[in-house]
């Protein structure tokens, strides 16, 4: 009876410390309002996911970007470069808790590695902007006009780990954080969940730490590897409380 009351404690345990990174499969999210999305792909990188609806008639693009903050006071982005997918030259949308508490979504033209300055002129068109945050896990979400006749995009995301006077401090140099781009295809079916939107970008020869680096094209869907993973893992336990009966 111990033997089964401890198994049951370190798989309940296990199941808390690895459910908030299951949750980010992105079938399984939900947003406030009833809020849907024609299509939806886990990111490679960051543990992030990519909902979205992209309307050609009026060049309306719809996004909802989730990935869980490195800290509480941390931040997420995700954005847009009009020639090359990199950061240097994206028009990004970053949303963090500022120190009043409220969370904000702010727009950027990322020029420099260094030094980071709010932008209202961008390559698109802000219709509307908000974040969500639970558990956690930030959520961006956003309706933007593009330039007419798009069928891909160049969309680079990311994490950091603070803001400081209301300003995002730089992120990691981590090959996840480095390889965070990829090309989003907006002429995919609406509807189409099980294919991964997010083309790999082509990989450069290895990258200073002070570089972007490009993405390796290895990995297809990152929360969706992760939930495997941890799906082996819970029948594992599950057999070896059966076995130690």
């Amino acid at each position: 009876m111990a033997s089964l009351l401890h198994f049951l404690f370190i798989f309940f345990i296990s199941f808390l410390l690895i459910s908030p990174t299951i949750s980010l499969k992105c079938s399984s999210q939900i947003f406030s309002n009833n809020t849907h999305f024609a299509n939806c792909t886990d990111l490679p990188f960051l543990k992030s996911s990519l909902h979205w609806t992209y309307n050609s008639k009026n060049s309306r693009l719809s996004i909802a970007f989730i990935a869980p903050l490195p800290s509480s006071n941390g931040w997420i982005a995700w954005g847009i470069n009009p020639t090359t997918p990199s950061m240097i030259g994206t028009h990004s949308l970053i949303a963090f808790k500022e120190s009043n508490g409220s969370i904000v979504v702010k727009t950027y033209n990322l020029t420099s590695y260094k030094t980071i300055v709010e932008s209202k002129k961008l390559w698109f068109t802000v219709l509307d902007s908000k974040a969500e945050s639970s558990n956690g896990v930030l959520k961006i979400l956003a309706t933007l006009v593009l330039p007419a006749n798009l069928t891909s995009l160049n969309q680079v995301w990311q994490v950091g780990p603070g803001v400081k006077d209301g300003i995002p401090v730089v992120h990691k140099f981590d090959a996840d954080n480095l390889n965070s781009k990829g090309i989003l295809d907006l002429a995919i079916s609406s509807g189409d969940r099980k294919k991964n939107a997010t083309a790999p970008t082509p990989a450069p020869a290895p990258a200073a730490a002070n570089n972007t680096g490009g993405q390796n094209g290895k990995e297809t869907g990152g929360s969706s590897k992760i939930w495997e993973d941890d799906f082996s893992f819970y029948v594992f336990l599950l057999f070896l409380g059966v076995w130690l009966l």
